[in-house]
């Protein structure tokens, strides 16, 4: 399970690197404007859509033709590595068309989807029950963190300081040292999966494409919620740290202790979590975990220009986020066997396909507001910007996860799947599972 989740660092180098600095990268090191950055995103956005539902399905037939997911992860791997180091490499290359850049963030998404499916898709087989499953979430979150820490403490400082010609050079090694380490973590996770036992299905009881899409029940249904809020809201404050620091609070410097401080909350996050799981079901704790970001960050928001309350409200908040990311996906393995216990089949990675396509368009749409949102209020790079343009900056950055947050608690108070409704559950498959072995 630990081997496995080491995956997870690779994957948030890879996707969090992106995430966070990419914005700035276009606009202040490139010199885009922020609606032609907007419009740019919103390409993405579609491009991730396409790519995740593709990679669903094509991940599904290949695990019944008897490729696992294992060769899916080797294989997404260096496209994706070589991709994330042609972007951080940008502002040395000085590429600034339009049909490039557009080609290259692409060519990114759907070599990380090729990945993402069928690594989260092995959950489900390396963690057979609920409690289990909370605990390799709680490892996968806490490589989720420990890449965290690497992009506030060496990417986010490196993309700052590549304002300086100088630095570029810093900044494109920085990219080519992280896709290495980051495929090798994702290597390392398919070689430890040995659980991933793909079935041969004959040709007659291989399934159509359309027999592959999930079920849109009420459980799926929440979880795509929760996909969308995790995607778009949850991670706007560290979205916009930087853009927060150097505009709102006048010191660029505390982006990097901001990031810092947040990545750090997550660590006795993932262990207060973990722990708490031998108490109360992942459902309850996903909601309490959402209610102590929302009230860090209203405390950030009133705590204005006090730094060191502020970083410590970060590291709160870092707490708080540690679960907000760490029970979604131990939850979606259980929504994965309830609804085989419900519609007596079971669509692994198109429901993993389906929630990374909510989260990661989602997530590619918010990026993309945000464009269209600094261009829509005048913001101006390097420039002092105007009280509307500042009060933009507060919304997106500290109203929007807040609000997120108390949306998602609400969803979340309504699943009623604990680990004893999905101990049944599992039961209850494995006796019809022997049934029509028997026949």
């Amino acid at each position: 399970m630990i081997g496995y989740s080491a995956g997870n660092f690779g994957k948030n180098l890879f996707l969090g690197g992106i995430d966070f600095t990419l914005l700035y990268m276009l606009t202040d090191l490139l010199g885009i404007r922020p609606t032609t950055v907007g419009a740019l995103m919103t390409l993405v956005f579609i491009g991730d859509v396409i790519f995740d539902i593709a990679a669903g399905f094509v991940v599904a037939h290949a695990r019944e033709r008897g490729i696992g997911y294992r060769k899916s992860v080797v294989l997404g791997a260096i496209p994706c590595g070589v991709s994330f180091a042609v972007i951080y490499a940008l502002p040395w290359l000085g590429l600034r068309n339009l049909p490039a850049l557009v080609a290259l963030l692409l060519t990114f998404r759907a070599a990380y989807a090729i990945i993402d499916v069928p690594h989260n898709s092995l959950l489900a087989s390396v963690a057979p029950d609920s409690r289990s499953r909370g605990r390799t979430s709680g490892y996968r979150t806490f490589f989720s963190s420990l890449s965290s820490l690497a992009i506030a403490t060496l990417l986010t400082p490196a993309v700052l300081g590549a304002a300086s010609r100088a630095r570029i050079g810093t900044l494109a090694l920085l990219g080519i040292g992280g896709a290495l380490l980051a495929c090798a973590t994702l290597w390392t996770a398919a070689w430890t999966s040995h659980r991933d036992r793909p079935p041969r299905l004959q040709p007659r009881h291989r399934r159509p494409a359309i027999a592959l899409f999930p079920r849109l029940d009420r459980l799926v249904m929440a979880m795509v919620a929760i996909g969308a809020l995790t995607g778009f809201a949850s991670p706007m404050f560290a979205r916009m740290m930087i853009y927060l620091a150097s505009y709102v609070y006048h010191q660029p410097d505390l982006a990097g202790r901001f990031l810092l401080a947040l990545a750090l909350g997550q660590f006795p996050g993932v262990v207060l979590w973990t722990w708490l799981l031998r108490f109360a079901d992942k459902t309850r704790l996903l909601a309490i975990s959402h209610g102590v970001t929302a009230c860090a960050l209203l405390a950030f928001a009133l705590a204005d220009g006090h730094g060191t309350v502020m970083i410590a409200l970060a590291v709160l908040a870092g707490v708080g986020l540690a679960g907000v990311y760490m029970f979604p996906w131990g939850i979606l393995a259980d929504v994965i066997d309830f609804a085989e216990f419900r519609h007596g089949d079971r669509r692994e990675a198109a429901m993993v396909a389906l929630i990374l396509v909510t989260a990661k368009a989602s997530a590619a749409a918010s990026t993309g507001m945000i464009g269209w949102v600094l261009g829509a209020v005048g913001y101006r790079a390097g420039q002092l910007q105007a009280s509307g343009t500042l009060l933009a900056l507060k919304v997106m950055g500290l109203g929007v996860p807040i609000l997120g947050s108390l949306i998602a608690m609400g969803i979340v108070a309504n699943m009623t799947i604990g680990d004893k409704a999905h101990a049944g559950a599992i039961r209850a498959l494995e006796r019809r599972r022997n049934r029509a072995a028997a026949a």
